[in-house]
């Protein structure tokens, strides 16, 4: 059972720390996506919430607009810690007034989701000059998908969204993330979506230590094979399986023209 609340927020804009975005969008507090490994997952205690991270979601009422001056082709990124188009946004639309404010800024903004509810926006993303559109993919494989981020938009949903999005003229980007050890299949990610997709950015699994117990289990529950090598990797410390994938990603990504930046 999701618990959402509205809260009043003096801001949603915030500094950014991220290289190369100047300020980051937070619409809302939590996901809805109940994905097993989200990194966000840290912001709970942060909350004041005592459901576990994926059961609770604030949205922000803030009637500060934002400041075209301030934000004069700026780098702005929805968002950092949670999907500005979770299930919800469709009845709160926040991320649409955002938006909306955002297009006489003229800001370059970037969107990272995991839901193709994005394409609702399409008349604002095609006036906001260089804008970028991510999707996540952990796998492309759907049973994975349902397990891994059960509410998220099927693996065929944010497909065809990629597909729409390039043939509007927006620039589309893939974050291939996170990529789970002896499970996620990176080369058909990139064969199913390279037609659509202008850049490919990779990542490894987090596994800070509230997310250690979700992952452990999971793959424990279905890919009982791999402890072994997540205990290697995760564990112990070793940094071969990761620095071998990294070498393998760059050099196929190299010989195949795919722009591409892998981040482990």
């Amino acid at each position: 059972m999701v618990t959402v609340s509205t809260v009043p927020a003096k801001t949603i804009l915030s500094k950014s720390k991220i290289p190369g975005v100047d300020y980051v969008l937070n619409p809302y507090v939590g996901c809805t996506h109940g994905c097993i490994y989200c990194y966000a997952a840290y912001m709970r205690k942060f909350s004041g919430h005592c459901q576990p991270w994926g059961q609770f979601l604030d949205v922000k009422i803030c009637n500060t607009l934002l400041k075209p001056a301030q934000l004069f082709r700026q780098n702005v990124m929805l968002s950092s810690v949670t999907d500005p188009y979770n299930p919800f946004e469709k009845k709160y639309e926040c991320t649409r007034k955002l938006l909306v404010q955002l297009v006489p800024c003229q800001a370059r903004v970037s969107i990272l989701t995991k839901s193709a509810l994005v394409l609702r926006d399409l008349d604002l993303l095609k006036q906001l000059p260089g804008c970028e559109v991510g999707f996540s993919f952990s796998s492309t494989d759907e049973i994975l998908r349902a397990r891994l981020e059960p509410n998220t938009s099927t693996v065929a949903e944010k497909i065809n969204a990629l597909k729409i999005l390039h043939e509007n003229g927006i620039t589309t980007a893939v974050m291939a993330a996170p990529l789970l050890p002896g499970i996620s299949d990176w080369k058909n990610i990139l064969s199913q979506t390279r037609a659509y997709v202008d850049a490919y950015r990779f990542d490894s699994l987090n596994m800070s230590t509230p997310l250690q117990n979700n992952i452990f289990n999971f793959i424990g529950k279905y890919y009982p094979a791999l402890l072994p090598l997540y205990r290697e990797i995760y564990v112990q410390g070793s940094p071969f399986y990761l620095q071998n994938l990294s070498k393998k990603i760059r050099t196929y990504c190299k010989e195949n023209h795919i722009r591409a930046d892998v981040f482990f």
